[in-house]
């Protein structure tokens, strides 16, 4: 038997990987949901709403990716970029999912260019994140987003709600 000192001690080399090739892609129109299930469906109206909306936004281009973690980005007219995340609700389990994908996104040698920050763009809190506390003005998963997942290795991530063809933030 090993000791405990011993045991994690060790250099631990993980396998490699194998990966599918990332894809970029810019739109130039709105895009089809790939199933018809809503969270999928939330994300093609999320990057349609993007895309149709880009003059109104400042977004000067709408990407679209694949194999590369986030879902997209966007491209500001001030040229800064933006990695997006679409969550269709947000508690604390994909507020945790979607910090580690922008972080791990952050990491990658893959990543086709820089970013200054992500914004992840949902459709409604769920479970306790949806309460509001009487002594609050807002609800629960604001001040837990932005207390708790906001800053990513020194980078902001934003919370944006994407609803009834409103977008809004804290």
């Amino acid at each position: 038997m090993y000791t405990f000192s011993e045991l994690i001690s060790r250099t631990i080399v993980p396998e490699a990987k194998g990966r599918h090739k990332p894809i970029v892609h810019t739109l130039s129109s709105r895009i089809e949901p790939k199933t018809k299930q809503a969270p999928g469906v939330y994300e093609a109206e999320v990057f349609s709403f993007l895309f149709a909306n880009k003059e109104e936004l400042g977004i000067k281009a709408v990407m679209k990716f694949t194999a590369l973690l986030v879902d997209g980005a966007v491209e500001l007219t001030d040229g800064t970029r933006l990695a997006v995340e679409v969550k269709f609700r947000m508690n604390w389990q994909k507020a945790c999912q979607a910090e580690w994908q922008f972080r791990t996104f952050l990491r990658m040698d893959a990543r086709p260019f820089p970013v200054a920050g992500g914004v992840v763009i949902f459709q409604e809190f769920q479970g306790d994140w949806q309460r509001q506390a009487a002594s609050r003005l807002l609800l629960n998963g604001w001040t837990e987003w932005y207390q708790g997942h906001a800053d990513v290795d020194g980078f902001r991530l934003d919370l944006l709600r994407f609803h009834a063809g409103i977008l809004e933030g804290f």
